[in-house]
């Protein structure tokens, strides 16, 4: 297979989130497997009155990109939208890849693909923003008129793709399953070092807390969760972009503070394996979802998941062997399918379904099949 010169735009390492993670586990790949990739990485992505105080690095990591990778970008200043379209140019790629999953991003690449003239394609991770922004499907249309190809990481954001932009040719991939790196830890000693009893069962609430990420829901299902399931532990691990005090408050109006235990502030992967390793399985309650990372790092440590039915996260759970899927979003129905888990889990496998399941998701494979469609483009 031809090896193609790929400049990939996209937050990275040392950057926190989702998408950072993600793209920078991706060039590593591409990397491996011999391609040249350079990353365009961004100095600047949110205004600072909607980061709350929160740092924008990783914690403990240098502030220094990777080789290879160039910040460039400040969404909030034109002046570099132009600078870091000739230093594309000057780089000479044969296609851009585009990370996606913001609705302000799509001026930015629309203008980077204008001035270079270098086929683009959009990776997206969603299709609209998780936080409404007011001329979202304007700057969509901007941005998808000019696109040579779209590679989404599931098949229900492809449909929202292909049914309001059938001209584009369109991808529907995966998101690829995290390797939990480093050292794995027992179950044991990381239910000492969380004080946790190893003898309870623990649902795990992970990554930063959003309002539709439905951590309410979670939290008003347990009530009928421990009364069913008297053992059962919640852990809330992650950064609270909203109502953490609310949360604190609702869970001893409900009488479950005793059952809650709370770890805010964003998690780093050397403690991520922490509270992987104590969970019978993870939760997300989402109230909308394209779909999930948590989902994919959670199958990465052998944890089955419990989720919503909205949007492309039932793609991602073998229903009844990786997971339950519940799919009316209130506490009752939460509640009846964590219990119908916990129930179950000792009669299903669930930990060695999810490492077959996991298997066919893996980097490489994903790579592989975007280089495929990268290559069609570019022809």
């Amino acid at each position: 297979m031809k090896a193609l010169h790929v400049a990939l735009v996209s937050p990275f390492f040392p950057l926190k989130g989702g998408i950072a993670r993600f793209s920078t586990t991706l060039r590593n790949v591409l990397l491996k497997r011999g391609r040249k990739v350079d990353g365009i990485s961004f100095k600047r992505l949110y205004p600072g009155i909607l980061l709350r105080g929160k740092a924008v690095f990783e914690p403990g990591a240098s502030i220094e990109p990777e080789d290879g990778v160039l910040p460039l970008i400040d969404t909030l200043n034109p002046l570099t939208w132009f600078a870091t379209a000739r230093s594309v140019r000057r780089i000479q790629p044969e296609i851009m890849i585009c990370a996606y999953w913001l609705g302000p991003l799509s001026p930015i690449y629309w203008l980077l693909q204008r001035i270079t003239g270098i086929k683009m394609i959009v990776l997206m991770h969603n299709y609209t923003s998780h936080e409404r922004f007011f001329a979202e499907k304007k700057f969509r249309d901007l941005l998808l008129k000019e696109a040579d190809g779209v590679v989404t990481l599931s098949e229900y954001v492809a449909r929202q793709v292909k049914n309001s932009y059938p001209e584009v040719p369109v991808k529907a991939l995966f998101h690829p399953v995290y390797s939990p790196g480093g050292t794995l830890i027992s179950r044991q000693d990381a239910c000492r070092t969380l004080g946790i009893d190893p003898q309870e069962r623990v649902l795990l609430f992970f990554g930063y807390v959003r309002e539709y990420k439905g951590l309410d829901l979670l939290v008003d299902a347990m009530p009928e969760v421990v009364r069913r399931h008297p053992g059962t532990r919640l852990v809330i691990a992650g950064e609270f972009y909203y109502g953490e005090k609310l949360f604190r408050e609702r869970i001893e109006q409900l009488g479950i503070g005793c059952r809650v235990s709370v770890y805010p502030g964003f998690v780093p992967p050397e403690r991520m394996r922490l509270f992987f390793s104590v969970a019978d399985a993870a939760v997300l309650p989402y109230r909308e979802a394209s779909q999930s990372g948590v989902v994919q790092q959670a199958y990465g440590f052998g944890c089955p998941v419990i989720v919503s039915g909205m949007g492309g996260l039932p793609e991602a759970v073998d229903e009844g062997k990786t997971g339950v899927v519940v799919r009316d979003l209130d506490p009752l129905s939460l509640a009846d399918g964590i219990c119908s888990f916990l129930e179950n889990s000792k009669a299903v496998p669930y930990r060695e379904n999810v490492d077959r399941y996991a298997a066919h998701f893996s980097w490489e494979v994903f790579a592989e099949k975007l280089e495929e469609f990268t290559l069609e483009v570019v022809a």
